[in-house]
């Protein structure tokens, strides 16, 4: 059945609208039909159900979607009269999809996300990308990891547009281009790490040539330039080449050649602040007094906007201070806030919503008119796309409120996702071991240094206790099967992490039962613990085909072979053990090196005693204290 008749709405909104309609009677099942009236004018938006009619007013296209998201939800709730009227307070409310850690969107992902962000309210959405789209002229520049054509983002750019949002270049202009460094091809180009080689012309073809791109095939003339977390800018090849300087002094003359380029292809700028707080105190961004003299602030361009980013605060009066800094700093002054995907495969859901209640409070307090949310995918881009969208709807919701409770929440969140807000909040669960309770502590991911850790050596056994962790797991596989199994667009999402928690349930002590027996001279142990091993071998395997099909319904092929890579590395590597285990308790070994060691804490208080959990998040830490 046909829920909504767009018969009556302005021709220049049918090509989106009709896509947002298709997307919301998927999983309509009853309601009347209701005829749209759409009239553009005024201020802010304006929505009223009155039988089978509803109207929209609205001074932005995205206010329309808005407001048809508004009308599914009236319908799905059998109300037949409903009024709401709403003045945004933030001028553009964007989304940025971290397209650069692997986990490249495939455009069909991306555009049935727009269709969700445009029911919510956004305005924008940003593709963060490294080197993961084509530069003429630069064959080598995002070779084989996933690279959006120029034909994909026109198509990208259009189908946004339909829907009232403005796609808009996130890119690297210093830092974090650490990917294209592996190809002989950029030498020339290349300071130190994953930083260009500022002053020299070759660094600046290239910018120009990236920056040429997305004018090419993006409408939008707004731009997000990085130049972020670059504190080695000057260390390397610069050294060698001109000399010491102060990195201040570097980062200044590259900032203005950087805005000389955009302002050649009528780009207006913003840029992450950090590295101007940083050169200002030594190295802090958060939590510090600044000291900000006239001769800093001369050495920031006014043609560009910087973009304050915290993840991480919990006390509202750091974004207090904070905001009230960058006011002083510059005049052009915008916020970015993190919707947590980037610790592992389940979400930090919880910990988002708590810090992001508080600076949006502040964003409020201090006019701050361009708001962004930002989904990183660090060291992997192992968590669904999907995961954090109640984090976005939160976001979206404080554009028109002071105060958003989860009872408010829940069915704007229904409405624009399709989605049980109290499902997705489990998918927390994994990371909400028994040491690290609701909210979470912050960039803390149990869930993830569990499943990598190393059976013999348990670099974080320490860390775990025996049989709360056991009973956590079982629970957490549990509840996360019940919610797949009712089927649904994210059934797939709630399948991969049940089958994570599965394997956590007998992964997550394993180490700390090898040790026990190995230390006890029990033998018969030892051999049961070895056949736990096979068996959670044959469980990673199942989540990793549940992991695939997850991976190749949201992103495109390259990056997945990362996971691969860990995935397969650490079932080999469990049946391994397994062997080690058998051939010590069959006497075919003497000794089994790695449990001979002590078990260590890697994070202690005052008294040396264990801290938990611990706040690690790169793989190749996590698997051994070797060097990978």
């Amino acid at each position: 059945m046909e829920f909504f008749n767009l018969a009556c709405i302005d021709p220049s909104l049918m090509p989106g609208a009709v896509c947002a309609v298709e997307y919301l009677e998927e999983n309509m099942t009853g309601g009347s039909r209701v005829k749209i009236l759409a009239e553009k004018g005024g201020s802010g938006l304006s929505v009223r159900l009155d039988r089978d009619f509803a109207s929209i007013t609205y001074s932005k296209t995205s206010e329309f979607f808005r407001g048809l998201g508004f009308v599914k939800e009236w319908i799905t709730e059998n109300r037949t009269s409903a009024a709401r009227e709403e003045h945004p307070v933030f001028e553009h409310l964007t989304y940025m999809a971290d397209c650069s850690r692997n986990g490249v969107c495939r455009p069909d992902h991306l555009r049935r996300l727009m269709v969700k962000l445009s029911l919510m309210g956004y305005d924008r959405l940003m593709l963060y990308t490294e080197d993961t789209y084509q530069v003429e002229g630069y064959p080598y520049f995002g070779h084989f990891r996933g690279r959006y054509s120029r034909q994909e983002l026109r198509e990208l750019d259009e189908f946004a547009a339909s829907l009232g949002i403005e796609m808009v270049p996130c890119i690297q202009t210093l830092a974090h281009l650490n990917a294209i460094f592996r190809w002989p091809a950029f030498k020339q180009v290349h300071d130190t790490g994953d930083i260009l080689l500022c002053g020299s012309d070759d660094t600046y073809k290239l910018i120009e040539a990236m920056i040429r791109t997305w004018s090419e095939t993006f409408k939008s003339r707004v731009i997000n330039i990085g130049m972020d977390e670059a504190e080695m800018i000057g260390r390397g090849a610069y050294l060698n080449q001109f000399g010491y300087e102060e990195r201040i002094d570097i980062m200044e003359r590259h900032l203005h050649r950087v805005l000389e380029i955009c302002e050649k292809y009528g780009y207006t700028a913003m840029m992450w602040s950090d590295m101007f707080f940083k050169m200002i105190s030594g190295g802090e961004y958060y939590g510090k007094e600044f000291h900000i003299t006239e001769e800093i602030k001369k050495k920031i361009p006014q043609n560009v906007e910087l973009l304050y980013w915290d993840y991480y605060s919990r006390d509202e009066k750091t974004y207090d201070q904070m905001m009230k800094y960058h006011r002083e700093l510059a005049g052009n002054v915008g916020f970015a806030g993190g919707a947590w995907k980037w610790n592992g495969y389940a979400p930090l859901l919880n910990h988002s919503m708590q810090v992001s209640r508080l600076a949006l409070r502040q964003c409020q307090k201090h006019g701050i008119t361009n708001v962004l949310v930002t989904g990183w995918g660090d060291d992997g881009g192992e968590a669904s796309q999907s995961a954090v969208l109640p984090v976005l709807s939160l976001f979206a919701e404080y554009n028109y409120a002071q105060t958003v409770n989860d009872c408010d929440l829940a069915p704007r969140f229904l409405a624009c996702t399709g989605a049980v807000l109290e499902d997705f909040l489990k998918l927390d669960l994994p990371n909400l071991t028994p040491d690290n309770p609701l909210p979470g502590k912050m960039s803390a991911a149990p869930a993830r240094y569990l499943l990598y850790q190393d059976v013999l050596m348990g670099i974080y056994d320490c860390h775990v206790d025996m049989k709360s962790f056991k009973s956590h797991y079982r629970h957490c596989a549990e509840e996360l099967r019940a919610i797949a199994q009712k089927g649904g667009e994210y059934a797939c999402m709630f399948r991969t992490l049940a089958l994570l928690s599965e394997v956590l349930a007998k992964k997550a002590t394993l180490g700390l039962e090898a040790k026990a027996a190995y230390d006890g001279e029990d033998k018969a142990a030892l051999l049961q613990t070895a056949d736990i091993c096979i068996k959670t071998a044959g469980l990673v395997e199942q989540f990793k085909h549940a992991l695939k099909d997850q991976w190749f319904q949201e992103n495109k092929a390259f990056g997945y072979e990362v996971l691969d890579i860990r995935l397969g590395g650490l079932m080999e590597r469990l049946k391994s053990c397994a062997a080690r285990m058998a051939d010590y308790a069959e006497g075919k070994i003497t000794c089994i090196e790695e449990l001979e060691e002590a078990r260590l804490p890697l994070l202690t208080d005052d008294k040396g005693q264990p801290l938990s959990p611990v706040c690690d998040n790169i793989w190749r830490e996590m698997v051994t204290a070797s060097v990978m």
